[in-house]
């Protein structure tokens, strides 16, 4: 008698091996089951609670926050050491050996917790439906912030596997405590409010299109945060002849002109604050990207030809070229800006991008700048100037009011004349103010030219060698 076995049924071979190997770590894991087991056990004592309640308003924020501090805190703070674990073992190496690119190791890591994030979503279903049989509540409601709180976990995932790149334990740390203490979870209860119906949001994003164009809006706008996250983190670690640079700038841009496109048509202030935040984003991208000087990387650009060498400044990696394509995109924003809300903010908008640059040129003069991670570099020299620039303008404006003086110079660096506009009496002190502040704050974007300049130079004969090797 003859028994036939039936095959095991495992992962399918067109999944990417990191994805199935973080899956099965993660889905094994003491953590997994622990919190997925606490879960059902408050769910059924919330659900039971919630059905004999006459009022469920008083009871459902239970279900939600539950339901929020897994999907949105709990799960997406287990890769938030994923890749300097790796770095610390010596283990990146040997994945690379298997031939697996910087990207399929970065992807592998966020999709292991956005798999594990969606399976705990899909268990809160029922429960959702219990809710509903119980009544009280919106159904499609119900589900629609299920479904925001997945996916507002998988972006703040990504995030964190970015992070994880830093070496640095007490500045990630630092990253991800701060936002937290000061309105981190404010921010996603207004994303949350906004999305289920707030009036701003509505307004000016759902219009007359309803719940299909706020959803299209979170989708498109989760996939590029979730892009730009996972490209940044691969580029930190792939090695230097590896053409990120390139794709990633190219699908920035174009998140960055669709917004800035339906603010010009729309005459919307919220898709300029989208396109802020891309331009944002990318500036930190760029600027902290090492000069590269293997001549393989630039090939690809001589072999396009013209269109090809016309690009080659903004596109390639390097922060000397990145310099140039933050300025293209702070030239639109600031025309965007004069023709939607005047030429009143134009002012505020000119000393925040020189801020930026002044932090980037202060990086690369800096005499004593021994590492060539400039990322860690430029979080605390920003976060330094703010705080020294907070400082100074408190105590100038206290001693200037006390003299009965304006205090003019607090317009010497950008920093210190965005905080000390406010002081300044509105009409025409506060303009002669911000005039001054940005003669001053030329000075940085000139400086910037400068360095660019030479750093692109310096790099010349790498081109030339590129050259010969596209010929």
């Amino acid at each position: 008698m003859t028994t036939t076995l039936t095959p095991l049924a495992d992962f399918s071979d067109r999944l990417s091996p990191m994805v199935v190997k973080e899956l099965r770590q993660g889905l094994r894991t003491r953590s997994f089951g622990s919190t997925m087991l606490g879960m059902h056990v408050l769910l059924i004592l919330i659900t039971l609670i919630t059905g004999s309640s006459p009022n469920t308003d008083e009871t459902r924020w239970m279900l939600d926050a539950l339901a929020t501090l897994v999907l949105c805190l709990i799960m997406p703070s287990r890769v938030s050491n994923a890749l300097a674990e790796e770095v610390k073992m010596n283990t990146l190496e040997m994945l690379m050996l298997t031939r697996l690119s910087c990207s399929r190791i970065v992807f592998g890591k966020w999709a292991s917790v956005a798999l594990q994030s969606l399976l705990i979503a899909l268990s809160l279903m029922p429960y959702v439906v219990a809710r509903y049989v119980f009544g009280g509540i919106d159904l499609m409601l119900e589900l629609n912030m299920l479904a925001l709180k997945w996916l507002v976990g998988i972006v703040i995932a990504a995030l964190l596997v970015a992070l994880s790149t830093l070496q640095q334990s007490w500045l990630r740390m630092t990253i991800i405590i701060v936002p937290m203490v000061f309105g981190g979870f404010g921010v996603v209860g207004m994303m949350f409010a906004a999305v289920s119906g707030g009036p701003g949001f509505t307004s000016s994003v759902i219009g007359t299109g309803g719940w299909a164009m706020a959803i299209a809006v979170a989708i498109i706008s989760s996939s590029w945060a979730i892009f730009a996250c996972l490209s940044l983190a691969a580029s930190r670690i792939a090695s230097p002849a590896a053409p990120l640079a390139c794709l990633k700038r190219c699908v920035h841009l174009v998140a960055f002109f669709i917004p800035l496109l339906m603010a010009l048509f729309t005459r919307q202030e919220f898709w300029l604050t989208g396109a802020y935040v891309v331009a944002g984003f990318m500036t930190l991208d760029a600027l902290t990207e090492t000069q590269n000087e293997v001549p393989s990387v630039y090939v690809p650009f001589f072999k396009r030809g013209i269109m090809g060498r016309m690009t080659m400044r903004l596109l390639t990696p390097g922060w000397a070229s990145g310099f140039w394509l933050t300025l293209m995109v702070a030239l639109c924003l600031g025309g965007a800006l004069v023709a939607i809300t005047g030429p009143d903010v134009l002012p505020y908008h000119i000393l925040v991008c020189s801020t930026i640059w002044m932090v980037t040129a202060g990086i690369q003069i800096l005499p004593t700048r021994r590492s060539n991670d400039l990322l860690p570099l430029f979080i605390c020299g920003f976060a330094l100037v703010q705080l020294l620039a907070g400082m100074f303008t408190g105590l100038s404006v206290i001693v200037a009011k006390s003299a009965s003086e304006q205090p003019l110079f607090l317009a010497v660096l950008p920093p210190s004349a965005i905080m000390g506009a406010d002081s300044i009496p509105s009409g025409g002190p506060r303009k002669e103010f911000l005039m001054i502040a940005m003669l001053c704050a030329a000075v940085w974007p000139l400086l910037m030219t400068t360095l660019s300049v030479l750093a692109w130079r310096k790099i010349r004969p790498v081109r030339d060698e590129a050259k010969l090797m596209a010929a």
